[in-house]
């Protein structure tokens, strides 16, 4: 198809209104974008999506019910996406494979549209089989019900065979339905090839050029002898308009053959509403026949052509009867037929237009009517269609055709088939029941007139005299520009009329219109106009370029909008679009930024049919033909719905085959999933870990609120989980993984969602994480951050495990952080639980006495300092704010810790609270803690905490209990903190 130069916005303004269009951003998702409530809907449709994570270090992860939110509008069109979509998915991957290594990149895609008319044939063919009886019942009832004519008497008609489609069951209803369907769209395909081949690219123009003057030469210059055979031949060789409109008319006439009622199913039709049976075709006149004979038994009969002639009566009203019964007898005496033989003379008429616009052959025409005792007919039509006649008497013969389609005395059937014979427009539009028909009576008249100016042109001897050349000779037929005009004219014409409206709206109608006026650009565009208003076709996770809603198309919802809401003419139309991308990649360089995400709607229309059908391995092939920036985001939300390590495992491959920026699609998704279940303003106090209490000597004020760890997990957690499990299938990438763990964890600690904290870091583990990810990048299994019998084999080496380190090392302090918040909560639940007991055991349970332990040994590293190395701004802001907002609580918590296990287990824990004191003071350079608590506004807090463990020190020292130093501490300068010179046991053994 020759490339448009036009913008997309020119382009349309051929077919459909123009699109208003205004500039705007990609909005935010939101609940106002489900708009549409859809009926039908798969009850099992929720199992599409749920599968089992199989992998040992991916652990398994329930489909959130976001996601079924984000295709649930789109739903009722997944149920009614077939298996076909495989076939053609399929082929068009096979073709991308071969397209490198393509000698033409138009015979390439010439044959892919084969391929796909191909698919279209075999399912007519696989279904036609079982279902052609009822399909032809289905057809001759349609056709008897939209012909114009009528039966010849009221009476009850008999029984008829034909089945409407409304009686037969509902799956054979829709077997039927899906064949009509099948048939349409393979002559779809037909058309669109056919229409590359008229207007082809690079080596298909020359190769068609090589082939036209071929032919030319084989014909010979014209002359005065050459036939019109031979003039027609050379026209249609030579005039790359005129083959144009002759190959769509025998499309048309193909097209009728396959979508209309067969000739056999109409004559049954006809052979019904006469009441006559079989003998409808045999007789003739036969009841003005055998009336004219009676009255010739009961009276003289005239034989001067001069005479009077005699006054018969039709028998049902007072119009005067023919007295003869030569074929123009009727008109020529302007008189009537009996009832039964006017119908007959109209049914004959009507079978006659019915072959001529079905293309049927001279030899078959003549052989029907013969048949039928009819065989003048078929010489009046012979005389047109018979290519071996001379070009002078066929022209002559042709114009002859013209007056009688114009001739007051002819039914609209017989004006219709003479002017369809004489190129005459009004006289067959005046029979067109479909969209089709109008199409074809066009198409015939632009052709037989253009041909005329063809012979008039090129061979004026053979032309029709002067004045017999028709008055409404259009130089413009000649004229391609005009030509596509006045084909446009026609489409919106029908767009328009009563009788044509509804069937031109259907969506394979609106895609046969564009490819009849060479506008699959056009097309391409204005259905992804259309998308961007169809509120239908958004969800929660919109991909769809959204235009401005509030100004579309003046109120008024576009035709083309049907294309977007039908799936089989959504997968053509994206099918075309591709093959056009491929053909006229010029068209996308003219196209500005919001007229290019229009265009690509098309294509991101049908990839979200295909994700809400379940069929994500076969999104890879179509989001390769986006652009980058494009096909990244819609990938970004597709890779939500795989919940199953195998099958994101396939995608990755996928992905990669096809050359596609997987980190970036990865980082998209993240960058989505964060947004939207981490987003939010920063909070002041992401987690609340004290509680206020009057029991100053276990508890200095303040002690541990043992709810205070969210354990439930959200369905935005599980979003989260599952999007960075992606990056864990990820051949080495460690800084890309280990970016995105940390970006995820640090907004859910800003934003004090702390059990998905818990569950990133539950589910990625650092040591786990360093283990997988560090053997592809260095070729050993480790963990960086506390490996202790391995060492690197050489400098080189060395300094790659220090830039592994330094990029680790975030996401690996916060999961410090947080291990030490589950290890403040262990000891809180075991002190809860030793105190609550009634009587309280004498001796503390080794279980508190371990909590303890583990508490002091995940606050080590907090104390030493942590979160005070940040890669960019971003970052270093979030940890600041973790740094402000959680530290200091949990530093308090800690004291807590050591003030209750003072009272609980050993007086050591009160020194190391006293010793935590002077690591915040003394640790100022190193590990930040004061400036935590400054910058909080919590040091007055934390100092009153200390004083209240001292004074419990100090408590404890009048009592004059026993206190022997561990071991541990021997060498030690306790100065200060020596209360007594000796210890006693505080609630248990030492």
């Amino acid at each position: 198809m020759a490339p448009i130069q036009r913008t997309a916005s020119q382009a349309n303004a051929g077919i459909g209104r123009k699109v208003h269009r205004k500039r705007v951003t990609r909005r935010e998702p939101s609940d106002s974008w489900n708009l549409l409530n859809h009926q039908g809907m798969n009850p099992n449709a929720d199992d599409i999506f749920m599968q089992n994570e199989a992998e040992n270090h991916s652990p398994t992860v329930e489909e959130p019910p976001d996601v079924e939110e984000a295709v649930g509008p789109l739903r009722e069109m997944a149920e009614r996406v077939g298996k076909e979509v495989e076939t053609f998915a399929q082929t068009l991957d096979e073709f991308f494979e071969d397209l490198p290594t393509a000698t033409s990149r138009f015979d390439a895609a010439h044959e892919l549209v084969s391929q796909f008319k191909g698919i279209a044939e075999r399912a007519v063919d696989e279904l036609k089989g079982r279902h052609e009886r009822d399909l032809r019942e289905e057809l001759k009832k349609e056709w008897s019900e939209q012909a114009r004519i009528s039966a010849v008497s009221s009476a009850p008609q008999p029984a008829a065979s034909s089945r409407s489609l409304s009686s037969l069951s509902a799956w054979k209803a829709k077997q039927v339905q899906d064949l009509r369907q099948w048939q349409q769209e393979a002559d779809i395909w037909d058309l669109f090839r056919m229409m590359l081949e008229l207007h082809p690219f690079e080596s298909g123009a020359q190769d068609q050029q090589t082939d036209q003057e071929q032919t030319l030469d084989r014909l010979g210059p014209p002359h005065r002898y050459t036939s019109e055979a031979d003039l027609w031949q050379r026209f249609i060789a030579e005039d790359r308009l005129g083959k144009e409109r002759y190959q769509i008319k025998e499309w048309l006439e193909r097209t009728a053959i396959h979508q209309n009622s067969d000739l056999q199913g109409i004559v049954e039709e006809l052979e019904k509403k006469a009441g006559r049976g079989k003998g409808l075709w045999s007789s003739g006149w036969l009841e003005t026949r055998e009336r004219i004979k009676g009255e010739k038994r009961k009276r003289s009969w005239p034989n001067a052509a001069d005479s009077p002639l005699p006054q018969i009566r039709r028998s049902d009203n007072q119009e005067l009867l023919t007295t003869t019964l030569d074929p123009d007898a009727a008109q020529r005496q302007q008189r009537t037929l009996e009832k039964p033989d006017a119908y007959f003379e109209r049914a004959i008429w009507v079978a006659c237009w019915e072959m001529l616009r079905r293309g049927s052959s001279w030899q078959d025409v003549c052989e029907w009517c013969e048949e039928r005792k009819e065989g003048w007919r078929a010489v009046c039509m012979g005389m047109v269609m018979d290519s071996t006649e001379p070009a002078a008497s066929t022209a002559a013969w042709r114009r002859m055709c013209r007056l009688a389609s114009q001739s007051d005395g002819a039914t609209e059937y017989e004006a219709a088939v003479y002017g369809l014979l004489g190129g005459d427009l009004k006289a067959v539009r005046d029979v067109c029941r479909s969209v089709d028909d109008h199409f074809y009576a066009h198409y015939n008249s632009a052709l037989l007139q253009q041909f005329e100016g063809y012979v008039l042109k090129t061979c004026p001897g053979k032309a029709p005299p002067q004045q017999w050349r028709r008055n409404d000779v259009d130089d413009s037929l000649q004229d391609p520009k005009r030509a596509e005009e006045a084909i446009k004219d026609l489409i919106q014409r029908l767009r328009k009329g009563s009788t044509t409206s509804n069937e031109s709206a259907k969506p394979m109608k609106i895609i046969q219109s564009y490819l009849l006026a060479d506008e699959v650009g056009s097309m391409i565009h204005t259905v992804g106009a259309c998308i961007a208003e169809t509120a239908s076709l958004h969800g929660l996770e919109d991909m769809i370029f959204l235009r401005d809603r509030e100004a579309p198309q003046d109120g008024v919802i576009l035709p083309e909008t049907e294309v977007a809401l039908d799936p089989r003419a959504l997968r053509i139309a994206t099918h075309m679009s591709i093959v056009h991308r491929i053909l006229s990649p010029e068209y996308l360089a003219g196209l500005d930024g919001d007229e290019l995400h229009e265009d690509e709607n098309v294509l991101v229309a049908y990839i979200q049919a295909l994700r809400a059908a379940g069929k994500r391995d076969l999104i890879i092939i179509y989001a390769s033909k986006l652009r980058r920036e494009q096909y990244i985001f819609v990938l970004g939300q597709m890779l939500q719905d795989i919940t199953d390590s195998n099958e994101r495992t396939r995608i990755l491959s996928l992905m990669q085959k096809a050359d596609l920026d997987v980190v970036s699609i990865l980082n998209e998704q993240l960058k989505w999933v964060v947004s939207h279940s981490l987003g939010g303003e920063y909070v002041r106090q992401p987690l609340r870990i004290l509680e206020d209490t009057e029991e100053t000597k276990l508890h200095p004020g303040q002690r541990i609120d043992v709810e205070f760890l969210p354990n439930e997990i959200l369905p935005e957690d599980e979003a989260v989980v599952r999007c960075l499990q992606w990056f864990q299938q990820l051949q080495g990438e460690w800084k890309i993984t280990f970016d995105a763990l940390a970006l995820a964890l640090r907004r859910c600690l800003v934003t004090g969602r702390f059990s998905c904290a818990r569950y990133i870091v539950q589910n990625f583990p650092y040591e786990a994480v360093s283990m997988r990810k560090s053997y592809p990048t260095i070729g050993r299994s480790i963990n960086l951050m506390e490996h202790t019998t391995s060492t690197p084999y050489d400098e080189e080496e060395a300094m790659s495990w220090d830039l592994m380190r330094r990029q680790s090392r975030t996401y690996y302090e916060m999961t410090q952080l947080v291990h030490a918040v589950e290890k403040l909560y262990d000891w809180r639940l075991e002190e809860n639980k030793y105190l609550n007991k009634s009587p309280r055991p004498t001796n503390v349970p080794n279980s508190l006495k371990k909590a303890k332990g583990l508490v002091t040994e995940a606050l080590d590293p907090i104390i030493k300092g942590i979160l005070q190395s940040p890669v960019d701004e971003d970052e270093g802001a979030d940890l600041a704010h973790i740094r402000v907002t959680l530290i200091p609580e949990i530093i308090i918590a800690y004291n807590t810790v050591l003030h209750a296990a003072g009272n609980l287990i050993t007086r050591d824990c009160l020194l190391e609270s006293m010793e935590l004191s002077v690591a915040i003071a003394n640790g100022k350079e190193s590990n930040g803690l004061e400036e935590c608590f400054v910058e909080a506004g919590r040091m007055r807090e934390l100092v009153k905490s200390f004083a209240l463990t001292s004074k419990v020190m100090l408590i404890l020292k009048a009592e004059g209990k026993v206190w022997k130093p561990r071991k541990d501490r021997r060498g030690q300068d306790l100065g200060m903190w020596e209360i007594a010179g000796s210890g006693v046991r505080a609630g248990g053994d030492e």
